[in-house]
């Protein structure tokens, strides 16, 4: 409400003191009103106590209707509980160091000072304040070579239609190297753990040889022991990325986007998994077939993914040791052979050589899907795995 009109609002309720009977009391008359209740300025009911009608009167009778009205206060915009040398000292401070928190401005204020000093004010007299806090400049980041890092990572998908016409959302798995911004291999899945990443990261050092570090998420899945175990026995450096920093993975999340904006259109409204994929494999192909804008800048021609990761490829690739396709993705445990010949998998009981009963095997296996479990004793490193057989 305007200063006036509030001026006027509470004129109306020391009125009657203004204008009583000589033989009535003032503070009487006052108690009266307070006792009753008024409208206030916005509709709403209102009790004003006996000294504020008082301090009104008094207000009025000595300087009219004006001193009704609000008064701004003599120290307003000034920090009260601060002194002015305080607040000089604070703000040069924050100005010398715009990337320092509060507390620390705090801490390193009362050092100087050599005196305890209140934390509250210093945040409300920094709180309207504008701080630039320094901008890291954004270099462009050389794209290095490829085979050296790879990233990996889940983008959802469509929902599709599953089997018995039911809809299922899907998930995109891809493992991408970082230098040539191509695709090592990918799928779209209906699960998004680590028995639908696993056929992937398989595909992957497969068809393209091993990596020196692979960078992935912090999902479940990807911190699952399986992938874990798995890099260890290949030597591949698995490095999770820093939470809260997208800019870890810039260039899967661009490629991603350019997935959104390019590919997803052309799907139909909810298809079938089978359709997905041939488009999948129709956009890849295409993009590693395009000229990408940020290797021609670097090349000075035209470049597409899949040529500049095959014309730089380094020739010490790495590639995985012979081993079944099966058993390069498998973590590995201890169990000690029961009396019966059987060892405990992943809840569920297998067969193993009779003549290892009471010894402790070496056991090779994949928790998500316990299909085939290898085992060999644990003191005899040279031995090869041998199949358990399941319990039924």
């Amino acid at each position: 409400m305007p200063d006036d009109e509030l001026a006027l609002w509470r004129y109306g309720l020391i009125a009657p003191l203004l204008h009583r009977a000589p033989n009535v009391s003032l503070t009487a008359m006052a108690r009266q009103l307070a006792a009753e209740v008024k409208q206030g300025r916005h509709g709403t009911p209102v009790w004003v106590s006996v000294e504020t009608l008082l301090r009104w009167f008094r207000r009025y009778q000595q300087s009219g209707l004006q001193a009704l009205a609000n008064r701004p206060r003599a120290d307003r915009g000034r920090c009260r509980a601060l002194d002015p040398d305080t607040v000089d000292q604070l703000l040069a401070l924050a100005d010398e160091h715009p990337d320092w928190t509060v507390k620390a401005l705090h801490r390193q204020l009362e050092r100087h000072r050599g005196q305890a000093l209140p934390l509250k004010p210093i945040y409300r007299l920094l709180k309207g304040r504008q701080r630039a806090a320094p901008t890291e400049v954004m270099r462009r980041r050389p794209p290095g070579l490829p085979q050296v890092l790879w990233l990996a990572d889940t983008m959802h998908g469509p929902a599709v239609y599953g089997p018995r016409r039911q809809k299922h959302k899907s998930f995109l798995l891809v493992v991408f190297d970082d230098a040539s911004r191509a695709v090592m291999a990918s799928a779209f899945t209906l699960r998004d753990n680590v028995a639908a990443l696993m056929p992937v990261v398989r595909d992957a050092v497969l068809a393209r040889g091993l990596p020196h570090r692979l960078l992935v998420d912090n999902g479940a899945n990807y911190r699952s022991v399986v992938l874990r175990t798995a890099c260890a026995h290949l030597g591949i450096h698995l490095v999770h990325a820093t939470c809260y920093r997208p800019t870890a993975k810039a260039r899967l999340e661009r490629f991603y986007l350019t997935v959104r904006l390019q590919m997803l259109p052309r799907l139909p409204a909810f298809p079938s998994l089978e359709t997905v994929h041939t488009e999948w494999s129709r956009f890849v192909a295409e993009y590693h077939d395009t000229p990408h804008s940020s290797l021609t800048r670097i090349i000075g021609k035209p470049t597409t993914p899949l040529d500049f990761y095959l014309s730089q490829l380094p020739d010490d690739v790495r590639y995985p040791p012979p081993l079944n396709l099966a058993d390069l993705f498998l973590i590995e445990a201890t169990r000690r052979v029961n009396a019966d010949a059987t060892i405990r998998v992943a809840s569920g009981y297998w067969e193993v050589d009779p003549q290892l009963v009471g010894q402790r095997l070496l056991v090779r296996f994949n928790p998500e899907a316990p299909e085939r479990v290898l085992y060999r004793p644990l003191e005899k490193p040279q031995a090869e795995f041998q199949p358990a057989f399941p319990v039924t």
